[in-house]
């Protein structure tokens, strides 16, 4: 495992990924088009269209890592490095694992969505670049029981 969140996370990280948020490349393109189109109000418009949902998951800024242990998944922010992301300091989110429904990965040829499910709260989505594919897929065969 090449990054590791155990630090921050005070205790042993059995998997993990980085994240950027759902659509990020998508909203950005949208509202600069928006914006270039229709000033301000085109702006919010192209976030409307974009599907625009903070409530989706915390926020963390452009990068973030989710990492998953054997009582809890959680957010921690990410940090931009030299030549590759690195795991912060700041834990952003924690979420019982008792209170994850599911967790999926839908699989794209550059990008993958990462969607973690709950029984009590709405779920969060993530994008997945396809160099950390393979820590996405771990989370999820982690959450689902599997071992990955």
């Amino acid at each position: 495992m090449a990054s590791d969140a155990s630090a921050a996370l005070v205790s042993a990280q059995l998997a993990g990924t980085f994240v950027s948020p759902k659509a990020s490349g998508k909203k950005m393109v949208g509202r600069v088009a928006g914006q270039v189109a229709g000033g301000v109000l085109g702006g919010l418009a192209a976030d409307a269209m974009t599907g625009k949902n903070p409530e989706a998951a915390p926020s963390f800024g452009r990068i973030g890592y989710v990492a998953i242990t054997e009582n809890e998944v959680a957010i921690v922010q990410g940090k931009s490095g030299l030549m590759k992301p690195k795991v912060g300091e700041e834990v952003v989110a924690r979420v019982g694992r008792s209170e994850v429904a599911s967790a999926e990965l839908e699989r794209g040829a550059l990008q993958s969505t990462l969607t973690i499910a709950f029984h009590d709260r709405n779920p969060w989505q993530f994008d997945v670049a396809k160099i950390y594919r393979k820590g996405a897929e771990q989370i999820v065969g982690e959450l689902s029981g599997q071992t990955a």
